[in-house]
């Protein structure tokens, strides 16, 4: 973890006394306690802490400090082979001016703009310079590959923006990574969304590979509606494993588990439909189109019904695809239930096989959760998890989670 810029933040928050002489401190501690067989076999317990929390300046509002962090401690048995864990998500002072939608954060922050998608030691601002542009930039240290203890890690990057609001907006973006000063990435990308007409609207988005020279990805959604309730979608997208993995930095989404000559195409449509305030029906098609493992349709629907206090849903779902892993009935059941302070929810997923997986015929998760809000600021939930899957005969998972928020005024 890098440290030297969190420190600098702090030492800002403290040399600068008067900005912070009468501020509000909100925030969210969510406590969770988890019983639950690893992947070894072995029963663990792990006890996390989830902590976020914004200082803010109640005379001006232009300044504020962000903090969000989690820690571990395993109260029986370890998790890849360790018994705590801790990460600081975030921690960064922000400046946000009054006018021209302005914004300055520095310190570790997530940074969302375009082909962007990061945790950063450093720096990000953004602004609207007229004319319907806006931009944004940072720069920094990635989290990413900053854990190698590399001195030669960088990233920046930026968008700019051009729109009009209500009709349209199109942005550029681009982003560049080294790791021990080696080439990591580089990637370039445009999004857009379209307000065709009054009710059709088209959003998009394409990501191209500086490094490898050819596209990433590109996913595009149009929706039009409602035309007397109906609301009508449909989609369109394509991924190319080796370039848009190249970078990759878990193993999950290495070429050990992923053939990089694969390439992704899905079309998609759907239909939603509310018969009345409370009862909506959904029925939707796909079909994805590997190039190496073939073909596969997924297709179905479901009824999702809210009143108030009630909410119950029921879906069908087919996968018919070219491999047995692709082969398979969906069905899914929940329901949830509100008396005052008290809530319950039950959901059931059960997923059927053509043919057996590692002798597993009949996939299904069983939750079961109840949750109690003491008052407007605390509430405790616990849930009952039971599952067989191709991986486990059987898996239980028992979890009981206590949130408190609190908002405390200093002046």
């Amino acid at each position: 973890m890098n440290t030297k810029l969190i420190i600098v933040v702090f030492f800002l928050l403290l040399v600068s006394p008067p900005a912070w002489a009468a501020l509000t401190f909100t925030g969210e501690s969510k406590t969770y306690l988890q019983a639950r067989e690893a992947i070894n076999g072995d029963d663990v317990m792990p006890l996390y802490e989830y902590l976020d929390f914004r200082f803010q300046d109640t005379r001006s509002k232009n300044l504020s400090f962000h903090f969000a962090g989690w820690a571990r401690t395993n109260l029986e048995g370890e998790i890849l082979g360790e018994k705590t864990n801790s990460e600081l998500q975030y921690a960064y002072v922000s400046y946000r001016k009054n006018t021209n939608n302005a914004l300055a954060n520095a310190g570790r922050v997530y940074v969302f703009e375009g082909v962007a998608s990061e945790q950063i030691d450093g720096l990000y601002v953004r602004t609207d310079v007229g004319g319907g542009f806006e931009v944004a930039a940072f720069g920094g240290i990635p989290l990413e590959t900053d854990e190698d203890g590399g001195s030669g890690d960088s990233i920046y990057g930026g968008r700019i923006a051009q729109g009009r609001p209500g009709r349209y907006q199109v942005g550029i973006s681009y982003l560049n990574e080294e790791d021990d000063s080696d080439e990591f990435r580089e990637e370039q990308g445009i999004d857009l969304w379209w307000r065709l007409r009054p009710k059709a609207d088209l959003r998009g988005r394409s990501w191209y590979n500086a490094i490898t020279s050819n596209w990433m990805q590109h996913n595009y959604y149009l929706v039009l509606g409602p035309f007397d309730k109906l609301k009508v979608n449909a989609e369109a997208s394509k991924v190319y494993y080796e370039d848009y993995f190249q970078s990759a930095t878990m193993s999950a989404f290495q070429f050990t588990t992923l053939d990089p000559n694969e390439i992704i195409t899905i079309v998609g449509t759907g239909v939603e439909y509310p018969f009345n305030s409370a009862l909506t029906g959904i029925v939707d098609y796909k079909n994805y189109d590997y190039e190496l493992a073939g073909e596969a349709d997924y297709f179905g629907g479901m009824l999702a019904y809210a009143v108030r206090d009630y909410s119950a849903g029921l879906s069908l779902y087919r996968m018919d695809g070219e491999t047995d892993r692709l082969k398979y009935g969906e069905y899914r059941a929940y329901a949830q239930k509100q008396w005052a302070r008290t809530d319950a929810t039950v959901d059931l997923l059960v997923v059927s096989y053509d043919e057996e997986i590692n002798g597993v015929k009949n996939v299904y998760t069983a939750v079961a959760a109840v949750g109690y809000a003491f008052n407007a600021q605390a509430r405790a939930l616990a849930d009952l998890e039971y599952g067989r899957n191709p991986e486990f005969d059987k898996e239980v998972r028992a979890m009981v989670r206590f949130v408190y928020r609190f908002d405390v005024s200093s002046r």
